[in-house]
């Protein structure tokens, strides 16, 4: 292994650490939902603003778009961070960001326990962190706030990619 590819292992394995420290953070507080948006802003950062000020997400062609409380919207600040979806472009169930090997989906829910309090109707979001020390890519899912919204599809969850296409994550 040369030096350039352990620099990125070691910064990839560092920046995993760093979101798994966070995810502690936010479950063992008792304001979870201010502090997961805190997480989406710390990882998932918008061109403007910050994700607490979020009334609505929706997918524009290929694209993510938050509308915030000022009647303003905007993008994430790195586009190519917003994968997938489920649900339809102007009122997905929920989306899937990815930051390095992280992957994280949001779930709507207007009437579930928290989307019902939540201004954009988060309901959940859970994390699939990659599993270490396995040759496959598996994933274990992690939720943020309390229980799962996507159903699993046998060892995989299922999503929209932005094309269109199939976007399949497997989880142990």
């Amino acid at each position: 292994m040369n030096m350039s590819t352990h620099n990125i292992n070691t910064a990839a394995h560092n920046l995993n650490s760093f979101i798994e420290e966070q995810i502690v953070a936010c479950t063992n507080n008792p304001d979870k939902t201010a502090n997961t948006k805190v997480f989406l802003d710390n990882n998932f950062p918008l061109a403007n603003g910050s994700h607490a000020d979020v009334r609505s997400y929706v997918v524009y062609y290929t694209h993510l778009l938050a509308f915030l409380k000022d009647g303003t919207q905007c993008g994430l600040q790195n586009p190519c961070q917003f994968v997938a979806l489920t649900g339809h472009k102007s009122d997905p169930s929920s989306i899937v960001l990815k930051n390095n090997d992280t992957h994280v989906e949001i779930c709507f829910d207007r009437n579930g326990d928290f989307g019902a309090q939540d201004a954009a109707h988060i309901d959940d979001i859970q994390v699939a962190l990659p599993i270490k020390n396995l040759p496959t890519p598996y994933k274990q899912w992690v939720s943020m706030l309390h229980t799962s919204c996507q159903p699993t599809k046998g060892n995989c969850k299922v999503f929209t990619a932005k094309d269109g296409s199939d976007y399949a994550l497997h989880q142990r």
